[in-house]
């Protein structure tokens, strides 16, 4: 599997694309439907448990949330924002069907729980966030929609979600500065160019 593929709104993802995935269980917040049940990438997941171990090492508890949505349940996310604020206001809060990374099962938005209480809303200054940003490509994950590269990746700033690319490309990422993952294979394609 390519833990580096893009998907977003011009590189969509067919209705019919399931990932392979395992079923995980992890505490989730009040605002997801309790019916919703959490999927990740095995491999994805395997290098979750890693890094919430190494984060529960230094004080911090961090869970999955959010993790695969279907094209079906991101069709509706998206028709409920459509049917409420408008097509165009949709457009910039949600992804269209089939341009969701959680269609992936490669992506999720985290949670954090501290004193015994799980943080619903979170803000930069969360400690375990904070952690997650300075830590998260060790164990292969990247912050997918960063600050300040909304003209670049096409959503805005989510500092609450994250996806795997595999430790490899996160590393080089980090070394190279590459913030996005359309940066990333923009500089793949330039480099690929240069050898012709």
């Amino acid at each position: 599997m390519d833990f580096s593929q893009l998907v977003n709104k011009e590189n969509r993802l067919p209705a019919d694309y399931v990932p392979d995935m395992v079923e995980i269980h992890e505490p989730m917040g009040s605002k997801i439907d309790k019916t919703y049940v959490n999927r990740l990438n095995k491999v994805a997941y395997a290098y979750f448990k890693l890094m919430q171990a190494a984060a529960k090492q230094e004080g911090y508890e961090i869970f999955i949330d959010s993790s695969y949505r279907s094209y079906d349940y991101q069709k509706r996310v998206f028709d409920s924002y459509a049917e409420e604020l408008g097509i165009d206001e949709a457009k910039k809060r949600v992804a269209p069907p089939g341009g969701s990374e959680h269609q992936t099962g490669l992506a999720f938005d985290v949670i954090s729980r501290r004193d015994g209480v799980m943080i619903e809303e979170s803000s930069d200054e969360d400690p375990e966030l904070i952690w997650m940003r300075e830590n998260a490509y060790k164990f292969g994950y990247i912050l997918r929609y960063p600050k300040g590269k909304e003209e670049i990746t096409g959503y805005k700033y989510e500092r609450w979600h994250f996806r795997f690319v595999g430790p490899e490309i996160a590393l080089e990422m980090k070394e190279k500065n590459i913030d996005t993952l359309e940066e990333y294979h923009m500089q793949k394609q330039q480099d690929k160019n240069k050898t012709y």
